[in-house]
């Protein structure tokens, strides 16, 4: 059975998925969960840059959540318990913005050191999580 959470509940449940979990670039990086008030509006790039104080030049790349998601959702036949247990989170974490969230993007500001934001729509909040990839 499908719950249906409120923003704060989604927060908090997005909240406890993430702890303890980094995302895994050439540096791993905190996992931090946010939510904006917009008017049940998905930000264009420019408002992304604004929300998240960047400058109005970043440049900024909208990516399929799939795309983004799939190095750390995909288990290897080299696994060992570990990271499939940490493949498993990031899965579970997916499917719970998946299915509480509408219109998912992610958005890659900056380069070399690239802040990311998933980001999707919970009534009348923009609801989701942030992180950093580091490509160099």
């Amino acid at each position: 059975m499908q719950e249906n959470y409120q923003s704060c509940e989604l927060v908090t449940v997005l909240k406890e998925l993430t702890e303890n979990l980094m995302w895994m670039s050439e540096t791993d990086a905190p996992i931090q969960v946010f939510c904006w008030k917009n008017g049940g509006v998905i930000p264009s790039n420019e408002q992304l840059l604004e929300q998240t104080q960047h400058s109005k030049t970043t440049p900024v790349e909208v990516v399929e959540v799939d795309q983004f998601f799939a190095p750390v959702v995909t288990e290897q036949d080299w696994f060992e318990e570990e990271e499939r247990e940490t493949a498993a989170k990031y899965r579970a974490l997916l499917s719970i913005l998946r299915e509480h969230l509408t219109d998912l993007k992610v958005y890659r500001v900056g380069a070399v050191e690239i802040d990311v934001y998933v980001v999707g729509l919970s009534e009348e909040n923009v609801i989701g999580i942030a992180t950093q990839v580091v490509e160099t």
